[in-house]
């Protein structure tokens, strides 16, 4: 039995992208791992349910024998077996985020000989995490560029504390094809949409007047999404960015004791950020490239400077994979991230 390989949980950012991410290159490369301190510096360390999801799912799509896998568990040894493609369904069981968990075993499961069907019951729309939108808008978009395809279905919204959203997932393999995206290109449209939920509908006014107000886009380029079949109240902004090469999206979530305004001031400000950089590649969408990228045909991609998720996850990649990502400092807001894949392009 080959050596696990034992990831510090603790390094660099700290938190459960650490986790996701080494569970993700273990599976894909039947690498056994060991990863300790999880989330060591949170405030409630070792793995909360999105967590323990993630490590079951990891676990369900190789056949893989896992320990640690409990709640609060700060250790956790997977041995994985082969990963198979076919129907799968994960449930957080808390309002934690369904699409970090999709996250986990994506890359796997594009390695796959057939495609697969992944449905993830938890939270749809999450701070501090990708919502549906960036998923299907941001990412998807340049995975089918490094030849993989990935159809994103949101059944029902689900925001924090109800959960209970519902995300389907087509994951399609394919002809892995060399990645490069240097430049954004013509800008296309840009606009917002705003999903107000269970609560007021002045939540929805006040976000669209703050976001004509600050970024002068028309009032009709903001529009409302429905999201009432969620099970509890919630609120978020998706600003989406349309440029000729690659799309960003950009998005902002409501909050007890937070005013619409902030929200919308918030999410105004960080597309103003990325529309005043020339980068194509925004700080999330660069981060959560880097493994696809090593496990497929690799590539290089402009960024702006690199968040500390960024970071980590690249060091972690090395560790998999020595070697493959290397950032280059070029302004500071321009940075070029180089990746060597595992497979040769077709």
């Amino acid at each position: 039995m080959q050596e696990a390989l034992t990831i510090d949980g603790s390094q660099g950012e700290g938190g459960g992208q650490i986790l996701r991410s080494a569970l993700a290159l273990s599976v894909a490369l039947a690498r056994p791992v060991r990863i300790t301190k999880i989330r060591a510096g949170r405030e409630r360390p070792g793995l909360l349910r999105q967590h323990l999801a993630a490590v079951r799912a990891a676990a369900a799509v190789s056949g893989g024998e896992c320990t640690g896998a409990e709640l609060g568990s700060v250790e956790v040894t997977l041995q994985p077996g082969a990963v198979r493609a076919g129907e799968y369904a994960f449930a957080v069981g808390s309002a934690g985020s369904a699409l970090l968990v999709l996250q986990t075993v994506l890359p796997p499961l594009l390695l796959c000989d057939g495609p697969s069907t992944v449905v993830v019951e938890g939270g749809t729309h999450n701070p501090l995490a990708p919502p549906f939108e960036f998923l299907e808008r941001a990412f998807a978009p340049r995975l089918a560029e490094l030849g993989a395809g990935l159809e994103l279905e949101l059944l029902r919204p689900g925001f924090h504390p109800a959960g209970g959203g519902r995300v389907r997932a087509r994951i399609l393999p394919g002809r892995p094809r060399a990645f490069e995206l240097l430049e954004r290109g013509t800008p296309l449209a840009h606009g917002a949409e705003i999903g107000v939920a269970h609560l007021p509908r002045s939540i929805l006014e006040r976000e669209r007047e703050t976001l004509v107000r600050e970024l002068g886009w028309p009032a009709d380029a903001i529009v409302e999404c429905d999201v009432n079949t969620s099970l509890g109240p919630g609120n978020y902004l998706a600003l989406t960015l349309a440029f000729e090469h690659v799309t960003e999206v950009v998005t902002g979530f409501g909050e007890r004791r937070r005013s619409a305004e902030a929200v919308a001031h918030q999410a105004a400000a960080a597309a103003r950020g990325y529309l005043a950089a020339d980068a194509p590649v925004g700080e999330h969408l660069a981060d959560q490239l880097l493994v696809p990228l090593a496990l497929l045909a690799g590539g290089r991609f402009r960024t702006l400077a690199p968040t500390p998720h960024t970071r980590t996850n690249a060091e972690l990649v090395n560790r998999f994979l020595p070697g493959a990502v290397h950032l280059e400092r070029r302004a500071e807001q321009d940075w070029l991230a180089t990746v060597a894949g595992r497979r040769a392009p077709s």
